[in-house]
């Protein structure tokens, strides 16, 4: 009897042990998001493998297992499947992509433009910062900040105009855009299987920091016009207001712009603001200045009569700059609470206009 127990227990125990080493594991590892537009979920890491689904960019999942850099995951609706772990973002690092993307939704936008390459959206300035998203060639993008940060190379990011020269450090531009999502990506060759994107779910808003030499700003043809017979580089417009004459409506443009390389500390250090000469059917400077060292957000608005304003810091200095443009002449004036012993601004001389 004895020798019967002394075979049993141990064979009990190993049994118990198996059983719960092949136990099915459930247990999730933790939590990340999707961070690429779209991400295949496989079957197996093995080289023969199904795709079993799509997973879009935002999508929430469990990590359940780790093999090397592939990553086990379930999505919200019980999908299981094998992704790349590059393509997963840490919880945080998702947290501080909404926090970015809360922060940015009240300043007001400073220039339109389009991606020239694929480019990588990351949560601050610099090439080495955590990437958040990666914008498609021609993506729409809202310009809304900038800084500097110094240039490095990236494995992940070709130069398409080369290195900065005169300059080891790049200007970034803090956009808003959309990650895309579009109707029709979350199908799977198997149709039996369901995704957790239903078709139709297009885009998701998203906000980080992109190369600025990355970006073509989509100008105003007046603006372009202008600032090029000007020599200096637009990084903000403004439509100010609209006059009318017989053909028709003109906007009239605010210019925040720049000369010299990248890297500048100032975010702009002139502003011109571009009329419409009915007489002559063509646009003019009607003002300049020079010499700023100015600082994004530049607000626009309209006075208590309806004339348009704008307004903003320069580095260094608390109190407000506030512009009013009346007809076609901008003058600085001081706000009733304002410190400091300043008057309003003569016109700067105009520069002459462009051949057209």
């Amino acid at each position: 009897m004895k020798r019967k127990l002394l075979v049993a227990v141990p064979l009990l125990c190993l049994v118990v042990l198996l059983a719960w080493y092949f136990r099915p594991k459930h247990e999730s590892l933790g939590e990340a998001y999707i961070s690429e537009r779209s991400v295949t979920l496989w079957s197996s890491v093995a080289q023969v493998r199904e795709q079993t689904g799509v997973l879009l960019y935002g999508d929430r999942v469990e990590v359940l297992a780790r093999r090397n850099e592939n990553v086990k995951v379930r999505n919200v609706n019980g999908l299981v499947g094998w992704v790349d772990g590059r393509y997963l973002m840490e919880p945080e690092l998702w947290q501080r992509s909404a926090k970015l993307l809360q922060q940015v939704e009240a300043i007001p936008v400073q220039a339109r433009g389009r991606t020239k390459v694929p480019t990588n959206l990351r949560v601050e300035p610099g090439r080495t910062k955590p990437r958040l998203y990666q914008f498609s060639r021609n993506t729409p993008v809202e310009i809304v900040g900038r800084a500097t940060a110094d240039w490095v190379q990236v494995s992940d990011e070709k130069e398409s105009e080369g290195e900065p020269v005169e300059t080891k450090k790049e200007d970034w531009f803090l956009v808003r855009a959309t990650a895309t999502r579009p109707p029709g990506e979350g199908v799977v060759r198997n149709s039996a299987i369901t995704t957790t994107t239903q078709p139709g779910d297009q885009t998701i808003p998203i906000a980080g920091w992109v190369v600025a030499r990355f970006v073509a700003l989509d100008l105003p043809d007046p603006v372009l016009e202008e600032t090029e017979s000007a020599n200096v580089r637009p990084l903000a417009w403004f439509e100010l207001n609209r006059v009318t004459d017989d053909q028709g409506e003109h906007p009239q443009y605010l210019v925040a712009a720049t000369k010299g390389p990248e890297g500048a500390p100032c975010d702009f250090t002139t502003t011109r603001v571009y009329t419409w000469n009915p007489r002559k059917s063509r646009y003019e400077t009607a003002f300049i200045e020079n010499n700023l060292c100015g600082s994004f957000p530049i607000r626009v608005g309209k006075d208590a009569k309806n004339e348009p304003e704008f307004r903003f810091h320069t580095m260094g200095d608390t109190e407000e700059r506030v512009y009013r443009l009346i007809q076609t002449v901008v003058r600085r004036v001081k706000e009733e609470g304002a410190t400091g012993k300043h008057k309003p601004e003569k016109p700067k001389a105009k520069e002459a206009p462009a051949k057209k």
